[in-house]
């Protein structure tokens, strides 16, 4: 007996997205059960950081402007301890914050020959952040309804890869770049099927996505053999890699795939405009021709690309643009300073991601056309295609 009436009826979107948010959900836990990330064997840890509470200050003889205190520690192996220390501006600096009773702070442990070396290194701002993320969540969902809510959780999904995957990996010794294109691949697949559903669109822009991960990861790769940069690559992080003792990572490629990472997020926002653009324009015309189709589809893709051309450029130049106004303070050559490797690394990220970008329009038009075309209106009429997961 075959079923029918409400047995045979389509999914609501309520239906739908439960059940996006159920799958999603479920990833979220598996991602959770992961081991957490340590450190490989062998690596040195000079200093511990834990969180802790200033319970007192101690005059300083030496310098009564900046006081010793007494510190409770709330997390790490010396949790509960009162411990006494000295106060440092972040990074060690020698420019002091103001500290009062009962502030939440960052504590330093450094293990010394004879004894524990105890330093209040910065503020503890992980509830300040959590506040803004609330926030962020809440602006998300009133705005973008259960589309943001499933945004939100594409988000969680994209943080959990990096965090328990992709980070464990690298300190495996897997080669960065393959690993982030996969990587990249894998996030872009759930983010988009989860916030756009499953429809020739969103496997369209799955697909342009992972043709210009592809072509970007192979260009950043040329570029960077060609400017014969160093494994550091100007920047302080892959030094202080390297002088832990993590001879498993691939220095350059860890680079190389940072560059990778920053051009996703603005790739997923090209394909996904770019692929729906096709699927309505296909929806209004079903007669026209695939060329015209490719034509008016890059008409809008032009217009897309005047509006992102800059993004990463400006992300790079903002995260450089100390550097460069140093540089320029000692009225050097502005040619010379481009060359300098911490500049030019910045030049060559954001360069070969936005070639990265720009190719993107054309492969997401042409993979759309294809998937488009390839399921005729007028078997499958618009608005049945199968939503959200």
């Amino acid at each position: 007996m075959t079923g029918s009436g409400d047995d045979d009826r389509p999914p609501s979107g309520w239906e739908r997205n439960v059940k996006a948010i159920t799958i999603a959900a479920a990833l979220l836990v598996g991602l959770w059960l992961l081991p957490d990330v340590g450190p490989p064997p062998g690596v040195e840890q000079p200093v511990e950081l834990a969180r802790g509470h200033i319970e007192a200050f101690i005059p300083d003889t030496d310098d009564p402007t900046i006081p010793d205190v007494v510190i409770r520690v709330e997390s790490g192996p010396r949790a509960g301890e009162l411990l006494e220390g000295y106060l440092q501006g972040p990074g060690g600096q020698q420019d002091v914050p103001r500290y009062v009773l009962g502030d939440e702070v960052v504590v330093s442990l450094a293990q010394g020959p004879d004894t524990v070396y105890v330093a209040v290194s910065d503020r503890y701002r992980v509830p300040l952040f959590l506040g803004l993320v609330g926030l962020f969540a809440l602006a998300v969902i009133a705005v973008g309804g259960w589309r943001g809510l499933r945004s939100l959780l594409a988000l969680a999904l994209t943080l959990g890869v990096v965090a328990k995957i992709v980070v464990p990996l690298l300190l495996a010794g897997w080669e960065p770049v393959p690993l982030a294109v996969a990587a990249g691949t894998a996030v872009t697949l759930a983010t988009i099927l989860l916030t756009e559903g499953v429809r020739p669109s969103s496997l369209a822009a799955v697909g342009g996505t992972f043709a210009s991960l592809a072509l970007t990861a192979g260009l950043a790769a040329g570029v960077n053999a060609l400017a014969q940069f160093t494994q550091y690559q100007g920047s302080e992080a892959a030094v202080f890699l390297q002088s832990m003792g993590l001879s498993t990572i691939d220095l350059s490629g860890l680079l190389l795939a940072a560059v990778i990472f920053g051009a996703l997020g603005v790739l997923d926002d090209v394909t996904v405009t770019q692929a729906a653009t096709v699927h309505e324009l296909v929806a209004a015309d079903p007669g026209a021709s695939d060329r015209t189709i490719m034509a008016r589809a890059m008409n809008v893709g032009r217009s897309h690309i005047a509006a992102t051309v800059n993004t990463l450029v400006l992300a790079y130049l903002g995260a450089s643009l100390p550097l460069i106004v140093l540089f320029a303070a000692g009225g050097a050559d502005p040619l010379l300073i481009a060359s300098g490797e911490a500049v030019a690394v910045e030049i060559v990220r954001a360069l070969v991601g936005s070639i990265g970008i720009v190719a993107a329009v054309p492969f997401t038009t042409a993979v759309a056309v294809f998937a488009v075309r390839s399921r005729r209106l007028g078997r499958a009429p618009s608005g049945s295609e199968v939503g959200p997961l």
